[in-house]
């Protein structure tokens, strides 16, 4: 089994063929057939995922179905059978003499197979993803771990460290690193893990800040990577204390002859951080404003600088057991936040976005009236227009104003082609609010809309089978 990602490719080599029109019939026939005979759709996914490895969408449907189908038959509970490790242990036995054969075509399909009745099962689970990676269908890898890591224990690194390398393999440098990040934090000896940070680290920000001081463009670096590497290190990653202070140093230097190069201090600032020293990183962050005066992206990486270092304070008196502390030090946090975002307003009233991340905090703290202000101004950004309606939205149902929740539910809509997450939560909220006006048959549609996209997003294989018997039981 390949140790590091980066010496076992991905070879997707089949990935953009087509599906046979008689695949995807059977596909569609297994989704309808979802609702009344889950057996069934869950046999025919299956047979489309043996007729097409590639077929990327049926395993996704067919593990978001078995997942259901377990949830439903232990009360949305994860039980562990007495048998589980039994099984998974000789299952892997199975799969294992066919990957020393070669066979890793067939030994995915045997990972399905054993998936069936126990998608849960974190050992079956990583086996799986380690076959995928195998078998060059990483991507499949990576959605069983997603879809089953809510059930997995926080504290499981070595699943951690899998879903780090499922990343890792499917080209998202940045969320690999976080996994590594962690698994790292807590396993700091373990080589392996901290060549895979390394790599996953250099790979994430690669080139960020050595165009930015080629252009003489900060401001694009800060924009297009929240967390920059450093500018002279040529993507290299720091990981001991004398490294960083060398570098800290030369970066001084820099300063010293350039004294006013923002690029310098940003580098700079990145260097601090990596050691977890955020004084000197906020000290460098004012020497860089002074010098080029107000910048909204400079005054960002401030908030974002101090945001994590009181993340850090907090969690260090939990680790403490110092519950009190860590309650005032979390509320000064939150304050800090909510502080910096509305001076931030005040500085920019023309940043959209700014005006959306107010909104967020007047209604996380349950001040509607103020947020749906900020948010009727957001919703003109292109990129904040559906979250801004959707919250607004929320407002309104706060105040008992639900004719005008779902006007603005409805224009989130308009700009939500496909049924992806976003839309989910829409048509949910839509089905709560119907739900509650007692308009039974329209808040139905809107749950079996998501039900057939997903019958595992939150309750809704519940409040489906509720409205079922409130609708048969008024025509009673």
């Amino acid at each position: 089994m390949a140790e590091n990602p980066a010496e076992n490719p991905n070879t997707e080599a089949d990935a953009e063929k087509p599906v046979p029109q008689n695949i995807r019939n059977l596909h569609i026939k297994a989704q309808s057939s979802l609702e009344r005979n889950p057996d069934l759709a869950i046999d025919m996914m299956l047979r489309c995922v043996q007729a097409c490895p590639w077929f990327i969408q049926a395993r996704t449907d067919l593990r978001k179905a078995e997942i259901a189908r377990y949830l439903r038959k232990h009360g949305g509970k994860v039980v562990s059978s007495p048998f589980s490790g039994i099984t998974a242990s000789l299952q892997g036995m199975k799969i294992q003499g066919l990957l020393k054969k070669e066979k890793t075509a067939e030994a995915l399909m045997e990972c399905e197979k054993m998936l069936m009745d126990d998608p849960l099962n974190v050992r079956l689970v990583k086996l799986y993803a380690e076959t995928a990676i195998r078998a060059g269908r990483s991507p499949a890898g990576l959605m069983t771990m997603e879809l089953a890591r809510e059930h997995i224990p926080a504290g499981d690194t070595d699943a951690l460290a899998m879903l780090g390398k499922l990343y890792f393999q499917t080209k998202d440098y940045q969320k690999a690193r976080e996994c590594f990040d962690r698994v790292h934090r807590a396993k700091p000896a373990d080589a392996e893990i901290a060549k895979l940070l390394k790599n996953a680290e250099a790979l994430a920000t690669s080139g960020q800040w050595e165009t930015a001081a080629k252009a003489g463009d900060y401001r694009k670096a800060l924009k297009d990577e929240k967390e920059v590497e450093k500018l002279d290190a040529q993507n290299k990653s720091v990981k001991t204390a004398k490294d960083a202070d060398a570098l800290i140093q030369e970066t001084l230097r820099k300063i010293e002859k350039e004294p006013k190069n923002v690029n310098y201090y940003l580098a700079l600032v990145n260097l601090y951080i990596q050691q977890k020293r955020y004084q000197p990183a906020l000290e460098a962050i004012d020497r860089a404003r002074s010098i080029v005066g107000q910048d909204p992206a400079l005054d960002l990486r401030y908030a974002d600088v101090r945001t994590e270092q009181l993340d850090t304070e907090v969690a260090a008196l939990r680790e403490a057991g110092d519950e009190a502390g860590a309650a005032a030090k979390q509320a000064e946090r939150d304050q800090y936040v909510f502080d910096d975002i509305a001076e931030r307003v005040q500085r920019y009233p023309n940043d959209q976005h700014l005006r959306f991340q107010l909104g967020e905090q007047y209604w996380k703290y349950g001040y509607p009236d103020e947020a749906i202000q900020q948010f009727q101004i957001s919703q003109r950004s292109p990129k904040d227009r559906v979250m801004s309606l959707y919250l607004m939205a929320q407002c309104f149902r706060q105040k008992g104003m639900l004719d005008m929740s779902v006007e603005q539910l409805n224009g989130a809509l308009e700009q939500l082609p496909t049924m992806d997450r976003q839309k989910m939560d829409v048509y949910y909220l839509l089905g709560e609010i119907h739900e509650e006006e007692g308009k039974l048959d329209e808040a139905s549609k809107y749950f079996k809309e998501i039900y057939r996209a997903d019958v595992t997003y939150k309750d809704v294989s519940d409040r489906v089978q509720r409205i079922y018997e409130a609708q048969k039981a008024q025509k009673q």
